[in-house]
């Protein structure tokens, strides 16, 4: 890049990321605490409720993926051997694979240029004498035109079965995409916009077709006959614990829909006047969630897809191309679909998770316009700025700080000095560390046997190895080390962290500990620019809670606890959502 490129932030932009928050926590964990025996399906059943509620269809059940409800839906249709079902080129494989299970021959059919999804006004061509259904995909959130599909399932017999796993929120024509065929397939996996980790739904209001396809999905029990199967069946079942984290998902499905459709129009606004690209669209009487923010590279520009993504790499920005054609995969034959075998060899998806900000879009924009020749045009600066520039600073300069093996913090009653990875080959501080967390068991969540080996593993593993934490030794005038105490929980959008750490192991300099304190409070709020400082402490631990009252450290919360034993660890729990545990301590969350 010459003097006049964009700047580069420090840590890589991603492509997806979900919308999760304590409700989600609260849930699983309370899910996980009592979601057993009778009330093993609580949150599934709540889920599922919510879920049909929201689309609009009357009948359904959670799967573990898109793919299996896809797959149990054919099958519960009787589609198979002998059979073909119309799938699009462009979308992930499982919508082919599906239809692949059950026996049935996929047959591939061209996009639209311009919404990347299947080409309805073109799908009569590809029908023959073993067509039976149609499977039109609202691939990253732009839904399939309905009408030249109802009138062909119509004239030919045919079932519509929507995957509608990218889709969730949108909307056609006054109807959510779920809610336009015979069924219909979603998907909660890790990056899409609703998810539970991993998992799917069928919808239908064909109450029949549910039913086979619940059949199929509890391994063909017979209804009358404890543990009596009468096929082979399948198991695409989803869990409790997994419902948990979608019912809270879907309590706020709006606010994630609005968020996705902000996401996008900050790059409209920045890439929408560089006419060698091709963005997303929404028609008429439609809504878009645009699941994935995409462009779609133009002949004229002189990057190929992969190198284009290669150059965003190389700026730190994650992105990921669009799907190959299916049939040009080696288990399939070539399809002449000229569309689907062009423009998504030029799409790339776009950074779209929903925890990106409008500097990072800002950021993104900035270094596109600037491998494509065209000035900032919208775009705010082409430097790191707001929360992108203030990440960069303070995990730059942490790392700055761990890299300083001589860094020492001079104290009127003796020294901060950096913990480095000399200590891990240093005995006599393992031993030291080791010494003192054995002491101090009963100030953490969990008491566990401590070994030296153990120790070594921790400072390593959690301290040293990790970006958003750091450790100095409290030190006394004779340099001795007789504490610790660092800083660690990092969450640099919100501006705060958590003091980590705060321990005496040995006599020494009296107030040192309160000293070494201030010492790293005033480090956050005037070299890193943290507005807030926590810490969490037992409230029984009446040493430190007097120390952190010196400090002007205020409790604004308390979680009770209950203990628990397990394989000779015990470990303190917060009790959810239940009046009948008995409560022996609580978990302190303070705030200076």
């Amino acid at each position: 890049m010459n003097k006049s490129s964009p700047g580069l932030t420090n840590n890589l932009i991603l492509t997806a990321g979900p919308f999760i928050d304590y409700r989600e926590v609260d849930y699983a964990a309370d899910a996980a605490l009592h979601g057993w025996n009778h009330h093993h399906s609580d949150y599934l059943r709540k889920f599922e409720n919510l879920f049909m509620d929201y689309i609009g269809v009357e009948h359904g059940f959670a799967t573990s993926s898109c793919t299996g409800a896809l797959h149990l839906a054919l099958k519960a249709k009787g589609i198979g051997a002998g059979d073909e079902v119309l799938v699009p080129e462009t979308t992930w494989i499982a919508t082919a694979a599906a239809v692949v299970y059950t026996g049935a021959t996929p047959v591939f059919c061209d996009v639209e240029a311009d919404s990347w999804v299947m080409d309805s006004s073109q799908l009569e061509k590809y029908i023959t004498s073993k067509t039976k259904a149609i499977i039109p995909v609202h691939l990253y959130g732009q839904p399939v035109v309905m009408e030249p599909i109802w009138e062909l399932a119509e004239k030919h017999g045919l079932f519509i079965l929507e995957d509608a796993a990218p889709s969730i929120g949108t909307i056609y024509k006054g109807r959510k995409t779920g809610n336009l065929g015979h069924a219909a397939a979603f998907s909660f996996q890790g990056a899409k916009a609703v998810v539970t980790g991993e998992g799917g739904f069928l919808l239908t209001d064909d109450e029949d077709l549910k039913k086979k396809a619940w059949f199929y999905n509890d391994h063909c029990r017979d209804p009358e006959r404890t543990l009596f199967n009468i096929d082979i069946g399948y198991k695409y079942k989803i869990s409790n614990l997994q419902a948990a984290i979608g019912l809270a998902q879907m309590e706020k499905i709006e606010q994630i829909v609005a968020q996705k459709r902000q996401i996008f129009s900050w790059y409209q606004e920045r890439l929408g006047d560089i006419e060698e690209l091709a963005l997303n669209i929404e028609k008429p009487e439609t809504r878009n969630i645009y699941w994935m923010s995409s462009i779609v590279l133009g002949d004229q520009i002189k990057y190929g897809r992969d190198e284009f993504i290669s150059k965003l790499k190389e700026r730190m920005i994650d992105s990921r191309p669009m799907f190959h054609p299916i049939s040009s995969f080696p288990m399939f034959d070539n399809a002449d679909n000229p569309v689907a075998y062009k423009v998504p060899m030029r799409g790339i998806n776009l950074p779209s998770g929903h925890e990106r900000r409008e500097e990072e879009i800002d950021y993104i924009c900035a270094h596109i316009r600037d491998l494509l020749g065209h000035g900032l045009g919208k775009c705010a600066s082409s430097q790191p700025q707001g929360y992108l520039a203030f990440r960069d600073k303070v995990l730059q300069q942490i790392q700055d700080w761990k890299t300083n093996s001589d860094l020492a913090i001079k104290l009127k009653s003796g020294s901060l000095r950096l913990v480095t990875a000399e200590s891990l080959n240093n005995d006599s501080d393992i031993e030291l560390l080791a010494k003192w967390r054995e002491a101090n068991q009963d100030a953490f969540p969990s008491q566990f046997k401590v070994t030296q080996q153990g120790t070594k593993t921790w400072l390593e593993n959690s301290v040293l190895n990790s970006p958003d934490r750091i450790l100095f030794w409290v030190c006394d005038q004779d340099n001795k080390k007789i504490g610790h105490a660092g800083l660690f929980r990092f969450d640099l959008s919100q501006k705060f962290c958590e003091l980590d750490n705060i321990l005496r192991g040995e006599s020494g300099s009296p107030g040192i500990m309160q000293e070494a304190c201030s010492k790293l409070i005033e480090l956050c709020q005037q070299e890193l620019g943290l507005a807030d400082i926590y810490l969490r402490v037992f409230s029984d631990n009446q040493r430190a809670l007097e120390l952190y009252q010196k400090l002007g450290m205020k409790e604004i919360q308390r979680a009770p606890l209950r203990k628990v034993e397990e394989d000779g660890v015990s470990k303190w729990i917060e009790v959810i959502k239940s009046p009948y545990e008995k409560i022996e301590r609580y978990f302190l969350t303070y705030k200076l």
